[in-house]
């Protein structure tokens, strides 16, 4: 699955966003919004277990949520207001953050990540570990690991229809089917059979031991919807085109009313989809998605009563909104925003797939044969020619926390790391020790013919066009020349499937030189092997930054084979040590996710994994 979007990865970080004091805290569950009657739900069900799937006795928690829903009434509407339209609703190919919102509401999977961290059960009855016997290493006759799940009794999809283990072995063949271009296939491919034993049943059969087991399941697929598309022709689109939703089966929550381009998204209650928590279906009738052009406006829109959720703020949005009190809600999230060099070099265009090479913007094109981030030494320059601090200080008001590595200090996995100070003295040295000189004498370098001319992508976020400004400064005064290029959103975080390599800016074919962008790191360890692991180039994987090596495949290939969280966090703790001495990225700050809420929405919990802010709307209700 493919998350980028503002960069949220949904499920694996595979496939996906505050400030935040000096050090680790926890996130406290945030209070409902409205004033609820005391809370009546019922317990949750058993995960079967209270360790790490290893059963290795390890102290960190990933099972025992917290989280409680008030009782509310049933009845009426939501309105959510988004400066970003979804346009794709298929759950494994999502490129947006406001598109994973929606899927959080409306295809619903075994496991939902909790607002406080945690995997709990959801449309299955229990999450299997080492501990419970759930997962078998070795597995059964020959496997390396054997995973069995039991799906809740009675599951159906929102028309009516039994949902059961055949979709979601429908959905691993749709996965490996080899018309399906630009889908993750890692840990699908290492199943050698999706069993059946009955319709509750279902038995994974591993070739090779797979971390990412909790979460490999996206969502299930409706197999009597789509097996009548060829896979093909549902890469292009059919079967999830905007006349086509009301049509398609949901397994979440709610299921699509109606999908009007340029105007609104509605969302009606699944009547056959009951809350893991509470056992009931969803409180409300239907969720209305609105669209807005810009994050001003949405507030705006907020402020005047025309939406109850405004979602998909951040840091530097926090002055605008601070007067509402308590219908802000702001916490800490797995979110960083990172400048993003591209490691591939001019030679690695694969014309076949559109993908690889660098900028092919005509402004920068003029600057030789060549990709001047693919090599180290640029983007180690580029590291120490840029002042965190100062866009901390001038663009969000010192609020935010500067981020060394790309891990939010809320992640158990965690490991902070010495980051490349500003020093611009050093990083002009990095350029003459590597041979990038200024050879004509017009403050710019060049090296083997090819110029230091770079592409400065980003979105058309104000708070980004500043930050690229201050850094297009920092670089020419190092001796780089750049090209700041804000796009739309849509062009920048454009699915595979539906751009081209020269879209522009667009991250999924590599047509980009840096990027400022953010991510959400995925809750699972396993979410950086797509985006980091040299296997996971694009249309195959979520590497759309080419890096490539093979220090770091080492520690990535140890996360991904392996259910032993003690050698998980001490292969990512190296991982985060090589992705600073290496520039993998440049992250600049750990953002908050920030959303509007009503007073009359009860149940409004953010969620700062990437479950994103719709995570429980099936428990969200509204009073008069």
């Amino acid at each position: 699955m493919r998350t980028r979007g503002s960069g949220r990865r949904l499920a694996l970080g595979a496939a996906a966003l505050l400030v935040a004091a000096c050090g680790t805290s926890t996130t406290p569950t945030a209070a409902p919004s409205a004033t609820p009657a005391p809370a009546t739900s019922a317990p949750a069900p058993s995960t079967g277990a209270s360790a790490s799937p290893s059963g290795s006795g390890d102290a960190i928690d990933l099972f025992n949520t917290a989280y409680s829903p008030a009782d509310g009434p049933d009845g009426g509407t939501a309105v959510i207001g988004d400066w970003q339209e979804a346009t794709q609703f298929n759950p494994f190919y999502l490129t947006q953050v406001t598109e994973a919102n929606v899927a959080a509401a409306t295809w619903s999977t075994l496991v939902v990540l909790t607002d406080d961290y945690k995997y709990a059960p959801d449309l299955a009855v229990s999450i299997p570990t080492t501990t419970n016997g759930g997962v078998k290493v070795p597995g059964e006759n020959g496997d390396a690991m054997t995973v069995t799940w039991k799906l809740r009794d009675g599951l159906k999809w929102s028309d009516g229809t039994p949902l059961t283990c055949n979709d979601f072995r429908y959905t691993w063949k749709w996965v490996l089917d080899p018309d399906n271009t630009g889908v993750v296939t890692a840990g699908y491919d290492d199943i050698t059979d999706w069993a059946c034993p009955s319709d509750t049943d279902m038995v994974l059969h591993f070739k090779a031991i797979f971390e990412g087991y909790i979460l490999l399941a996206i969502a299930p697929l409706p197999e009597h919807y789509l097996k009548a598309i060829p896979v093909k022709d549902q890469v292009s689109g059919k079967g999830f085109v905007p006349a086509d939703m009301p049509n398609v089966p949901t397994s979440g929550a709610f299921k699509f009313a109606s999908v009007t381009p340029g105007s609104e998204l509605r969302l009606e209650r699944n009547p056959n989809y009951t809350s893991w928590k509470t056992g009931k279906p969803a409180h409300l009738d239907a969720l209305v998605y609105k669209w807005y052009g810009d994050p001003d406006s949405m507030i705006a829109g907020f402020r005047a009563g025309e939406v109850d959720v405004a979602t998909d703020l951040q840091d530097s949005d926090m002055p605008k909104v601070q007067d509402l009190g308590d219908q802000v809600s702001a916490i800490q999230s797995l979110t960083y925003e990172f400048l993003r060099p591209n490691w591939s070099s001019f030679d690695d265009v694969d014309t076949k797939q559109g993908v690889g090479g660098c900028s092919k913007n005509p402004a920068v094109t003029d600057r030789g044969p060549g990709c001047p981030m693919a090599d180290p030494a640029m983007r180690e320059a580029v590291a120490y020619a840029v002042d965190k601090d100062t866009i901390n200080q001038r663009l969000l008001g010192g609020l935010a926390q500067v981020a060394n590595t790309f891990v939010s200090p809320e992640a158990w996995f965690y490991a902070d790391q010495t980051p490349a100070t500003f020093d611009p003295g050093k990083a002009r040295q990095i350029l003459d020790d590597a041979g990038w000189k200024d050879t004509n004498g017009d403050g710019f370098r060049e090296k083997d013919g090819v110029e230091a001319k770079v592409e400065l992508c980003t979105t058309t976020r104000q708070v980004r066009q500043d930050t690229l400004a201050l850094v297009s400064a920092w670089l020419k005064d190092v001796g780089i020349e750049t090209i700041v290029n804000p796009v739309d959103a849509t062009s920048i975080f454009a699915d595979y499937n539906e751009s081209k390599i020269d879209t522009p800016c667009v991250l999924s074919h590599g047509n980009f030189d840096i990027a400022l962008h953010a991510f959400t790191s995925s809750i699972d360890p396993l979410g950086n092997y797509f985006s980091y692991h040299s296997s996971q180039f694009n249309p195959k994987g979520v590497n759309n930054a080419s890096v490539s090596d093979p220090d770091i495949d080492k520690q990535l290939d140890r996360v991904r084979n392996s259910v032993d969280f003690a050698e998980i966090k001490d292969a990512m703790a190296e991982f985060q040590k090589l992705y600073v001495e290496k520039t993998v990225e440049i992250p600049l700050y750990y953002r908050k996710q920030v959303d509007l809420h009503a007073p009359r929405l009860g149940n409004f919990f953010g969620n700062p994994t990437q479950a994103g802010p719709n995570w429980n709307a099936a428990d969200w209700f509204v009073t008069p």
